[in-house]
């Protein structure tokens, strides 16, 4: 049996040992799993490099030519203004309009159509995106995190799930992540039981990447059964750590506390299956 000091002392030992590849590990996982490009930054950024630009031109022109365009400039704006004045007075008689019924329902209905659409597609590609990219990256992880406890672990391991049966890796994982969201439908307590239940599939499939989705998830259960309640208080364990990570606005659980409880989760799966947590 395995106790909950030895599986968080064996953890912390691996997490020290290869500290900056699975801090690393960690951080590419997140930005994967939920970074987004912010290309407004770099379209600002190019703007105002124009407008500096153009300042900058200006020292070369004589009196007049500055005049002229400071003229120019202020048509320019002055028009700008009147299309938004424009704008706005026909947005507020459309919210009349709709205020007073006068709006026909069919371009209402339209509308929350259209939004609808978009908010429906907008979901679709996340879920596709986590299905075929996140979840293959997160078994990666799985594995980097288990071999680590052997031996200062490579960070090639984040691939192993694009390299080696990634449709049943998919399937798999896809799977395991509706059947607990499905429970969590039943009330919060199934869905928490349930992921406890299937905590290890990550690592078994991990170590057995043809294995089929069945074999896994009975597997994870049966390897689970008389421990979710001590894994629950494991985790628990690791709420003073969660509390100072909160303190610091997440950099300490970047930089110690996210590495260490995934050191710790994969020496929890060891121990289980192996029987060996002592570090």
């Amino acid at each position: 049996m395995w106790n909950r000091k030895d599986v968080k002392a064996k953890g912390l030992k691996a997490f020290k040992a290869n500290f900056w590849k699975c801090v690393a590990s960690l951080i590419l996982v997140g930005a994967i799993a939920g970074g987004t490009a912010a290309f407004s930054g770099g379209f600002n950024a190019n703007h105002s490099f124009a407008g500096n630009h153009r300042i900058v031109e200006t020292t070369d022109m004589d009196q007049e030519e500055i005049d002229e365009l400071i003229t120019t400039d202020e048509e320019e704006i002055n028009d700008e203004t009147g299309i938004e004045a424009t704008i706005e007075s026909d947005l507020e008689d459309m919210t009349e309009q709709i205020d007073d019924g006068e709006v026909p329902a069919f371009v209402i209905i339209a509308a929350g159509l259209i939004v609808t659409i978009v908010v429906l597609a907008v979901v679709a590609v996340a879920f596709v995106f986590t299905a075929l990219i996140v979840n293959p990256v997160k078994l990666g992880c799985a594995r980097f995190f288990r071999r680590n406890l052997e031996e200062p672990a490579s960070m090639d391991n984040l691939m192993f799930g694009f390299r080696n049966h990634y449709k049943n890796i998919v399937k798999t994982m896809f799977l395991k992540d509706l059947y607990i969201s499905l429970w969590s439908l039943l009330f919060i307590v199934p869905g928490i039981v349930k992921s406890y239940e299937y905590r290890l599939v990550d690592y078994i499939i991990s170590e057995n990447p043809e294995m089929n989705t069945d074999e896994a998830l009975k597997l994870s259960s049966s390897l689970m059964k008389g421990n979710k309640w001590k894994t629950f208080v494991l985790d628990l364990s690791f709420i003073g750590w969660d509390i100072l990570s909160a303190a610091t606005w997440g950099i300490l659980g970047v930089f110690y506390v996210d590495p260490y409880k995934k050191s710790t989760d994969a020496a929890l799966y060891e121990a289980i299956k192996y029987g060996t947590a002592k570090a």
